[in-house]
């Protein structure tokens, strides 16, 4: 008998862990992020308040996405026609065939996982709002006396 509820005593556990990495993706709305790559950094906000998305590689980007549980899907992505350099447009041109090609995320700790339908991952770190991009009525506001 002891065995039996220690095996279920396990199960639970088990099962209790699991929920714990379930993706909540109210976290990604208004989120910011970056991933370094060798010739240039890519960036991807996720819109507060719509399902949409926007960011840069070489040229500024947007498109909108959908999400359900640990599932993401990108699509309509339009973009700027700057040239760059030769490396960074080439990354840029990746970026772009791989995102309609994400099919799960994983956010944990400040780290946005994006994975393809090939297994290809992208990895972006979330970044804070620096001062200079703090809303202007925050530094309006007059100093206490």
């Amino acid at each position: 008998m002891k065995l039996k509820s220690f095996v279920l005593g396990a199960a639970v556990l088990a099962l209790a862990a699991c929920g714990d990495n379930a993706q909540n993706p109210d976290l990604l709305k208004g989120a910011k992020f970056v991933s370094e790559q060798p010739d240039v950094t890519i960036t991807l906000e996720f819109a507060p308040e719509e399902m949409r998305v926007n960011g840069k590689v070489v040229n500024l980007y947007n498109g909108a996405y959908t999400v359900d549980g640990d599932k993401i899907q990108f699509e309509g992505f339009a973009s700027t026609m700057m040239m760059g350099e030769p490396a960074a447009m080439e990354i840029e041109q990746e970026y772009f065939q791989f995102m309609p090609t994400v099919q799960t995320y994983e956010f944990t700790d400040g780290k946005l996982v994006l994975t393809g339908t090939d297994g290809k991952e992208i990895v972006f770190t979330q970044i804070e709002e620096t001062p200079a991009e703090a809303p202007a009525e925050a530094a309006a506001e007059p100093a206490a006396e």
